[in-house]
């Protein structure tokens, strides 16, 4: 048989959403991106569902989804995000697992992972279960099949992990070779020591539970010298270089398997553009080379364990990991293992992290055993299904109900089971792995643990229960920051956890304020909440804008309702008030709304201040408490002005010095910083404002002054900013590129070609990926006539072969060609 390659990827990153909003907030290091999640997507996840394969001429001559030829892992709550805001991307990656597992005999290449990755070995045993539950619930809710293995988070891994792998009965699981103890043949006797990753990866091995039951999972365990080439040692560089070496690893052991699991996000995001030297390697090299792309499913069918391993369960006999060189103290201790090799920095704040938050953990399962009998028949239970309402958003929450309650629940029980569960789903949240990882309390990984641990004392609050913040900021207060501005654990909770709570009162509120300055729906989803807002008026008198109305909510985790009457002022500038209460019934409301209004427009700024108060408070909110995402729509309304009046001046400053400027440039001055600001500043703005000015418009002699602007600027050697830009360009470009495939007529391809000319004449880099996918997949699908593109086609970059040979002819030709992937 041929040698066989798996490679896997786990695909993985830390829920990033406020606990108390369900969004994820700006994060200014992924910068330009939104957030991390943002970023990684653009760079790995959506590069792997679009691969591509290009000659040497960088041309596109194929785009691939690399899903389809991956063993994969992604986490529950990253699918969740992706879902949600990359819905394309997501629908590659099931896409893939389709079609995988009708190639390899049902056997598709995705897996499920440990809900939340946390570290299972450190869990305790309700936990651990409620986690690998959850992960195999969440895959088959997208799946739409029963996974055949689960990845353990940072393959965190003891017998009692194993074992309740097997009791949920999955087939394999996949393992560092370090993690293996002894191995011996089955039915032999004589048993081989395996440690320090002295153990053959070519073949699978069999691990029977501890019980004695001879129930039993298999184990594969990748090469680690492979794997620790790819994810550091730049073995993406070249796509031949990396399959040789899968060759010659072929040929070293027992069996014939080659086996390689690293993060995903080496294939784009740790290595730029992995993805395509993983896509050549896949498609292209394993093919010339005489290698079998499989995934493990398959192999394992094929291939039954013929030996027996017991693991080792690490120094101090907690367990194992691929990321700690101590089992998995990395998650609990000191134990060296960091990010950051800051001369006098410790670790030591990781042990009372977790003693803080097992406390916190503790203390929540004590009151939802309570519930036993009461709300429902089997709490434990009932959290352990609690995954089909988070997977579906609450959308049977009724049937779900009954069926654990025995019974239907009236509206307050309801709300009060659905809050348990939240404190539960909170409780497990914060055992999220990277609070441990890196180097210090203060990283942004260890504050999301805290927001959720945050979390879960506000919900033992709603639920009336009193709690123990104050034992738990004790036991954080432990916990010694490496930076000595941020304290202790304590200090920092109350710094950065306690501020970003966001009350259902601010959330109205917020909606209440941005309504003033922009049109907010009537109704829809908000920071976890469906709301709908009645009684709406808006109305301006000189510099005042004044709002009242009426915002219900309801939580979507847990159903509680809210009813708020508000009134908003913005006096102008950054000055927002907005008064809010509990909503007082119709009448009452309507009669203080005429009583407000009927003031407005007569009464001074300091009685209509006293009337909002007095009629709608007595709560009061300001701008600082506008959500995110409305904070920046307002900053960029407010902020427009100013910076046209710092325009304004700049060119002023410009044309007032124009002819010395350009009189110095032609005799050989070399023009002072501040000047060459101005003058830059100023094309900047102007070739902004003309680009916006021309509204979209898809004829590109609207853009004729653009163009003058930007060959004027290039004359005197000016650079500015066209980044403002790019987007603009590249939706109509897209636009464009799509009307022409899908009616593909002289005029819609024109059009396409001269909006791609004029891009490039006013020196706007777009990014053309999208483009060349909208063509690619048409040509693919034969819904296009090939002739009729292929001016477009070859304008964005793809291949001559792409409009004459189908993908699995060029994919051929490219198997027996000398090219290979470089790169650089």
């Amino acid at each position: 048989m041929k040698p066989s390659l798996v490679i896997h990827g786990h695909f993985y990153q830390p829920p990033r959403e406020n606990p108390w909003t369900d969004t994820v907030e700006r994060e200014a290091g992924a910068h330009p991106f939104h957030d991390w999640n943002e970023r990684i997507h653009y760079e790995c996840y959506r590069a792997n569902a679009f691969a591509r394969i290009s000659d040497r001429y960088n041309r596109v001559e194929a785009i691939v989804n690399n899903y389809q030829k991956l063993s994969f892992n992604f986490g529950p709550t990253l699918l969740t995000w992706l879902e949600r805001y990359h819905p394309k991307t997501y629908e590659r990656i099931l896409e893939a697992d389709r079609l995988s597992a009708s190639l390899r005999n049902g056997h598709g290449n995705a897996i499920a992972q440990g809900y939340n990755h946390a570290i299972l070995p450190l869990s305790n045993e309700r936990d651990r279960r409620t986690q690998i539950r959850w992960g195999i619930e969440d895959f088959r809710f997208r799946f739409k099949r029963d996974p055949e293995s689960l990845w353990l988070p940072e393959t965190g891994c003891d017998d009692a992990t194993l074992g309740a792998l097997i009791d949920e009965g999955l087939a394999y699981v996949i393992l560092s070779p370090f993690q293996a103890e002894r191995v011996r043949r089955i039915g032999g006797e004589e048993w081989r020591n395996a440690t320090d990753g002295n153990i053959d990866t070519s073949i699978p091995y069999r691990y029977f539970h501890r019980d004695g039951t001879g129930r039993s999972i298999a184990v594969f365990f990748y090469n680690g010298a492979l794997a620790r080439s790819i994810a550091f040692e730049g073995a993406l560089a070249s796509s031949r270089a990396l399959v040789e070496r899968f060759v010659q690893a072929s040929q070293a052991g027992e069996g014939n398997l080659v086996s390689v699991a690293t993060d995903g996000e080496t294939y784009g995001h740790h290595f730029r553009f992995g993805d395509r030297g993983l896509a050549h390697a896949l498609e292209v090299e394993a093919v010339q080379q005489g290698l079998r792309v499989t995934n493990y499913g398959e192999y394992l069918e094929e291939n039954p364990p013929t030996w027996e391993v017991e693991i080792n369960l690490g120094p101090l006999g907690e367990g194992t990991s691929w990321s700690c060189a101590h089992g998995v103290s990395r998650w609990m201790r000191d134990c060296g293992c960091t990010t950051d090799s800051t001369e006098g920095w410790t670790q030591q704040w990781r042990a009372p992290v977790r003693a803080a938050l097992d406390f916190l953990r503790d203390e929540a399962a004590l009151v939802f055993e309570e519930t036993a009998g009461s709300l429902f028949q089997d709490p434990w239970a009932t959290r352990d299904d609690y995954i089909k309402l988070i997977v579906s958003r609450h959308r049977f929450r009724e049937e779900f109900l009954y069926r654990h309650a025995g019974r239907w629940l009236q509206e307050e029980e309801k709300e009060r089971a659905l809050t348990f569960l939240e404190l539960q789903r909170h409780s497990m949240l914060m055992y999220t792995s990277c609070g441990w990882f890196f180097s210090d309390i203060s990283g942004i990984e260890t504050l999301q643990d805290l927001e959720y641990a945050g979390r879960v004392l506000d919900l033992m609050q709603e639920l009336g229960i009193e709690p123990p913040r104050e034992r738990f900021l004790e036991i954080l207060s432990e916990a010694k920051s490496n930076r000595p501005e941020m304290g202790n654990g304590a200090d920092i909770f109350r710094r950065f956890v306690d501020t970003v709570r966001v009350r259902p009162a601010a959330i109205a509120s917020s909606h209440a304020i941005s309504s003033l300055v922009s049109h907010e729906p009537e109704e829809g989803e908000m920071a976890g909440f469906r709301f709908r807002r009645e009684e709406f008026n808006r109305r301006q008198h000189g510099r005042l804008k004044l709002a009242t109305g009426r915002v219900m909510m309801d939580s979507v985790w847990t159903g509680r309702h809210y009813d708020y009457a508000f009134a908003a002022m913005h006096f102008g500038g950054v000055d927002f008030l907005c008064t809010l209460k509990s909503f007082p019934g119709e009448a009452e409301f309507r009669e203080a709304a005429e009583k407000l209004w009927s003031n407005f427009r007569t009464a001074s700024l300091p009685t209509m201040l006293r009337l909002m108060q007095a009629l709608f408070g007595p709560e009061e909110f300001g701008l600082e408490h506008v959500l995110p995402e409305g904070r920046e729509r307002i900053a960029e309304i407010i902020f427009k002005n100013l910076v046209k009046r710092f325009t304004d001046e700049y060119a002023l400053l410009y044309r007032e010095n124009r002819r010395r400027i350009e009189m110095l440039q032609r005799a050989g001055f070399e023009l002072p910083q501040e000047l060459r600001a101005a003058a830059e500043f100023t094309f900047s703005k102007r070739f902004e404002e003309e680009i916006r000015r021309q509204h979209q418009s898809l004829d590109p002699v609207a853009y004729r002054k653009a163009v003058q602007i930007a060959h004027e600027a290039a004359k005197r050697n000016y650079k500015f900013d066209r980044s403002s830009s790019r987007p603009v360009f590249e939706e109509m470009i897209g636009g464009a590129v799509r009307l022409a495939v899908t009616e593909a007529t002289d005029e819609n391809i024109h059009s396409a070609l001269a909006l791609l000319s004029l891009a490039e004449a006013l020196g706007i880099d777009v990014n053309l990926d999208k483009p060349q996918e909208e063509i690619y997949e048409a040509l693919e699908k034969g819904s296009v006539n090939a002739e009729a593109v292929s001016e477009l086609a070859l304008k964005v970059g793809l291949a001559p072969s792409v409009l004459s040979k189908s993908e699995p002819e060029r994919l051929k030709e490219a198997q027996g060609s000398s090219e290979e992937a470089i790169v650089s």
